[in-house]
């Protein structure tokens, strides 16, 4: 059977699958990435001694870990269960809650908190225990189910379904509806946007409480690293800094890429993993699927853009949580955004970020793209002003951190778009709502063949293993079209010499 080519265009997470899914199934892969190296907003960089992360905190495994084995992860990234998840500070008084793996003893600090919800926190308990069970429909893509498939996974959720009705709407509609703190409302929208569905909130809890969270030691660098490596180990082959300005299309199918450069690059089928907006109203010129997309762009709302402030730091903080919110601080405007808490992460858990007694703390800080791109000459004072003023306010809270800051990073919404190309430094895609979570995004276009899309603009709510997913379901789809079996990588099982016991994972 002759090697059908497939044009990847962008080196992300799910582009990386897609190529390893391909490969695995018989077709040569070319990814075409805009940046220097492959793995888009999945990455991390060094500045002096220092490692700054960009990308994950905490690593969603359970039913997933059977992509993570696949794509030849498992072996070389060693991980660490979270014990502690969030740490949660009142500035006003130095409150704090804990949400922990223990879910009994982090419903005791919901009640300690607010005694007068404690029939919901009950519910909310009960309903994390049903969903943290459930696992997600990820064996094949909608598109090949058959309808005993579908009544399989209705009737699989059918003592579920109270639990899904009731925690559906919306984050911000739910606590207001049924929880009377006003203190514990605020601690669900920091974790949360309050326009995501309350059962994402279930998820996290459930997964917590099952041992599903886990933070991968050396983090975003090795985890990307690993797939990266095992891409090339199955011949996929891949240009970098080289960025897609065109897909080509003959007789309504997709036949190949040009380049910004004008280079054309010939295939037999095209995946783009590039946003929804990029990929349909200028790869493809506007001429299928932009009705869709524009109507989504009107009606759901994407990931707010962020200012991610690092500091490398002279101190251990070793007793200092590593995930840690703080709110009801002095407001922070970023980007003409005000910020009224701070949420922080202290790398002190892994070795890998800092020297012998020094630590990477990190916080992210809501923002606007629009006022970014338009600083112009400013942009360079802009972000120092804006790193200063953070590393003030963390020194109030964490104090002893401004005197002994030795390094400072900021990546703005800006530098989401010229790295990754995120569409307005929505590094996620669609924001999770009842209407786009819920919702089926196909990854084919009406009226185009040979043409498919995976990624955060296809899996609302977007993250590293639905990424992933969708680079095994877009391959899925492929071989059902080309008629050829789907096969996945057969990953060497044996343990990476180079990496430690796999933590308590």
């Amino acid at each position: 059977m002759s090697e059908r080519h497939v044009v990847i265009i962008g080196g992300v997470l799910a582009g990386l699958a897609t190529g390893c899914y391909a490969r695995a199934s018989g077709f040569r892969t070319t990814i075409i990435e805009h940046s220097l190296a492959l793995g888009g907003v999945c990455t991390a960089w060094s500045r002096g001694p220092y490692t700054i992360d960009g990308c994950i905190q905490w690593l969603t495994g359970g039913p997933f870990d059977r992509i993570y084995e696949e794509l030849g992860i498992l072996r070389r990234v060693p991980r660490k269960t979270i014990e502690r998840f969030l740490t949660c500070r009142d500035a006003r008084d130095g409150c704090e809650l804990t949400i922990s793996r223990d879910l009994e003893a982090t419903a005791r600090s919901f009640r300690e908190l607010a005694p007068e919800d404690g029939e919901e926190i009950e519910r909310l308990v009960a309903g994390a225990e049903r969903v943290g069970g459930m696992s997600p429909p990820f064996d094949r893509p909608v598109e090949l189910a058959s309808i005993g498939d579908q009544f399989a996974m209705l009737w699989g959720m059918r003592h579920n379904l109270g639990t899904v009705t009731h925690f559906r709407q919306p984050l911000g509609i739910w606590s207001r509806r049924h929880l009377k703190s006003e203190r514990l409302r605020r601690v669900f929208s920091r974790m949360l946007p309050e326009e995501a569905p309350a059962l994402l909130l279930l998820m996290i809890l459930g997964y917590l409480k099952h041992g599903y969270l886990s933070r991968p030691l050396g983090a975003t660098a090795r985890f990307r690293d690993a797939l990266v490596d095992h891409y090339y180990q199955l011949g996929g082959e891949a240009q970098v800094h080289s960025t897609g300005d065109e897909v080509l299309i003959e007789g309504d199918r997709a036949c190949g890429v040009r380049l910004a450069d004008g280079t054309i690059i010939e295939a037999d089928l095209v995946v783009s993993t590039a946003s929804a907006p990029e990929t349909a109203l200028r790869l493809l010129g506007g001429r299928y699927g932009a009705s869709q997309t524009r109507g989504r762009l009107e009606h759901w709302k994407t990931f707010q853009p962020i200012v991610l402030a690092s500091y490398g730091v002279a101190l251990p903080l070793s007793d200092t949580p590593p995930t840690l919110l703080i709110d009801h601080i002095e407001p922070l405007r970023v980007g003409g955004v005000s910020n009224e808490h701070l949420a922080v992460r202290i790398y002190n858990d892994d070795a890998s970020f800092a020297p012998p007694g020094h630590t990477v703390v990190q916080t992210t800080l809501a923002s606007n793209y629009e006022y970014w791109a338009k600083t112009g000459l400013h942009y360079r004072a802009e972000k120092d002003a804006v790193g200063a003023a953070a590393l003030e306010r963390l020194d109030r809270h964490l104090p002893g951190i401004g005197a002994a800051a030795r390094v400072s990073d900021l990546a703005t919404p800006l530098t989401f778009w010229h790295t990754a190309r995120s569409w307005k430094g929505a590094y996620e895609g669609w924001l999770p709502s009842p209407d786009s979570m819920f919702a089926h995004i196909r990854k084919t276009l009406p009226g185009l063949a040979g043409f498919y899309m995976a990624g955060q603009w296809v899996e609302p709510g977007g993250g590293v293993p639905m990424a992933l997913m969708s680079g095994r379901q877009v391959t899925q789809l492929i071989c059902a079209d080309e008629r050829r079996p789907f096969l996945v990588p057969v990953a060497d099982r044996s343990p990476d010499p180079r990496s430690p016991a796999n933590g308590d994972a």
